[in-house]
């Protein structure tokens, strides 16, 4: 679901999330079915908190600009889970991870 203007307008509304929450983006990378996003965001937010708040921004705006969305996932764009993770030493493996996650036909430019 998440392709040429979906994929656009997803990753818009994750960095205007990102910069509403002062939340510093390193990489992102939208895929058709799911989301990469290696970010590093202040304290007083939690985890839990960010991926709602993302989750629930791309939701809302995705299924209301693009209506056949709501026909192929109802009210819940995505799944209730996800995989958060964190990072001491090896940023740029988990960087360089993620920014070859350019593997279907939207390809940002940098």
């Amino acid at each position: 679901m998440l392709v040429d203007d979906v994929a656009l307008i997803c990753e818009g509304i994750i960095y205007k999330t990102c910069v509403e929450m002062d939340i510093e983006r390193i990489e992102i990378a939208v895929n058709p079915d799911h989301v990469h996003i290696f970010f590093k965001y202040p304290p007083k937010y939690s985890l839990s908190y960010i991926a709602k708040r993302i989750k629930g921004s791309t939701s809302r705006i995705l299924r209301k600009e693009f209506p056949h969305l709501k026909e192929w996932c109802g009210e819940h764009f995505w799944a209730p889970s996800c995989f958060h993770g964190s990072v001491g030493n090896g940023w740029d493996v988990v960087e360089k991870y993620i920014s070859e996650q350019h593997t279907h036909e939207y390809n940002r430019e940098k």
